[in-house]
């Protein structure tokens, strides 16, 4: 890396490795400029090649958002300027004059350089000029202009805000009155596949809408869920992939394969119960960061994957809260993975309550005396701090903590999550048979008839932190 460069570009990817393999081809670091790469947290094996093919390329990991990343990025820069570059453009070959010239010039904050689309179609060419109309007539580009901006500048005017969409429009916007901004003709060459997958005009008319929705005080969670089409509402199932240690108070056989697969039926079971709300998101917060890709083949395709962050229970559940609002979703419920027959009308009374906005937090009260669900419509970090977790005083000290942060709390019906011999078998005592097949199926072929379900003793022995707390 080199000590003293003028310019850092930082690049924000999420599963795009054949774009970026391109991109680091392109763009080499010098003794002028650094590349960072700021992918999501819990995908970094993604980009293993990449980080052995190119050893001078810095590396950071943040919460998935463009934002977010980007924000990361610049926290490691060591350049006296930022470039932005999306992983699917192409600086021109000058680019290293142009921000040496801005760096001359004491004056400039910002600037961009000009769109260019990386196909031969008349309509590229006809929105090119409609970009150069609207940056001339406006002075606003967006993100595939490979933005540009002076760190001390950003770092004044605090970054990037951590919106789920128009996050480029709003930092031009406050750049804007910090100082003049450069547009240079130079064009940074971006790929075409978004136009040509959604339409030449069809994406540059939302585009546009978008931005000025935005400009005149649209939500940005509203425009992200329409240009993302994403859902209002989501539900995380907080897991621990099966095949990693955990769930020892569950150890009711010796067989360490067979407890794998009771705590991946457990699972699907409950993503089963999951998936059976319609209406909604499907996210799993996984826990290792690591086994992201994994989960994401054993959930399915249609099931979004983002990775825990934390140390205690109450860390993890506020940053998955955290990281799930910050991609625009307006009402987010948290369940545990080892709900194998929950009833899925809990979770649409939680969506129900959640939308009616007549209450700040939704709970399950479980029989242990802590919760099996928590909903929020926004973020209140409060309720998961002064909490003793993995005892049965959760759900009282969250009541008493929302009391005392002025929340309004509503309780669902009670249900029972499946934590210890006893929980497993009480639930395949109240099975009806039409639920938790995966679960039921295990316990036909790991348990004996009329075996009791207690702990064998030569369980796993049980290691401080790894339990499934109690919520």
């Amino acid at each position: 890396m080199p000590d003293h460069p003028i310019i850092s570009i930082v690049i924000p990817v999420w599963r795009d490795e054949e774009a970026l393999a391109q991109s680091l081809r392109r763009v080499r670091a010098s003794s002028d400029a650094e590349v960072i790469v700021a992918c999501v947290f819990g995908e970094e094996r993604r980009y293993q090649e990449h980080r052995e093919g190119h050893p001078t390329v810095r590396w950071i990991s943040a919460p998935r958002g463009r934002a977010a990343q980007m924000n990361a990025g610049a926290s490691i820069a060591a350049g006296r300027w930022l470039l932005f570059l999306h992983a699917d453009s192409e600086l021109p070959p000058d680019w290293l004059d142009v921000l040496t010239e801005a760096d001359r010039r004491g004056d400039i904050v910002g600037g961009a350089f000009r769109l260019a689309i990386d196909s031969g179609a008349w309509q590229a060419r006809v929105i090119e000029r409609a970009v150069r109309l609207r940056v001339a007539l406006f002075g606003l580009p967006y993100g595939d202009q490979a933005l540009f901006v002076r760190r001390a500048v950003f770092d004044e005017i605090g970054g990037y805000d951590d919106l789920p969409l128009m996050e480029d429009v709003d930092l031009v916007r406050r750049l804007k009155s910090t100082g003049p901004m450069t547009y240079v003709p130079s064009p940074v060459s971006t790929s075409a596949r978004r136009w040509e997958r959604d339409g030449w005009f069809r994406r540059s008319g939302q585009n546009l809408s978008l931005a000025a929705r935005f400009l005149f005080g649209a939500s940005p969670a509203r425009l992200a869920q329409a240009y993302f089409r994403r859902r209002s509402s989501a539900i995380v199932i907080m897991a621990r992939a099966p095949w990693t240690r955990g769930k020892t108070r569950l150890g009711v056989v010796a067989d360490e394969t067979a407890h794998i697969e009771l705590r991946r039926a457990l699972f699907l079971d409950t993503l089963d119960a999951v998936r059976a709300v319609s209406g909604v998101a499907h996210i799993v917060a996984c826990e290792p960061a690591e086994a992201c890709e994994g989960m994401r083949e054993l959930a399915g395709q249609s099931i979004d994957v983002m990775a825990q962050r934390g140390e205690d229970l109450g860390q993890r559940m506020t940053r998955a809260i955290e990281d799930t609002f910050r991609l625009g979703y307006e009402s987010v419920v948290v369940v545990g993975s080892d709900l194998p027959d929950l009833p899925p009308r809990l979770l649409d009374a939680a969506i129900a309550r959640l939308r009616s906005r007549d209450t700040d937090i939704v709970l399950g009260p479980s029989a242990d005396g802590g919760y099996y669900l928590i909903g929020m419509n926004r973020l209140w970090p409060a309720v998961f701090e002064p909490i003793e977790w993995s005892t049965g005083r959760v759900l009282a000290q969250t009541l008493e903590t929302a009391a005392a942060q002025g929340l309004s709390v509503a309780l669902l019906d009670p249900w029972a999550d499946v934590d210890d011999p006893g929980d497993l078998d009480r639930f395949l005592t109240r099975s009806n048979g039409l639920t938790a097949s995966h679960t039921r199926a295990w316990a036909m072929s790991a348990l004996p008839a009329g075996r009791t379900l207690t702990p064998p003793p030569n369980a796993w022995p049980r290691r401080h932190g790894d339990e499934s707390p109690r919520r």
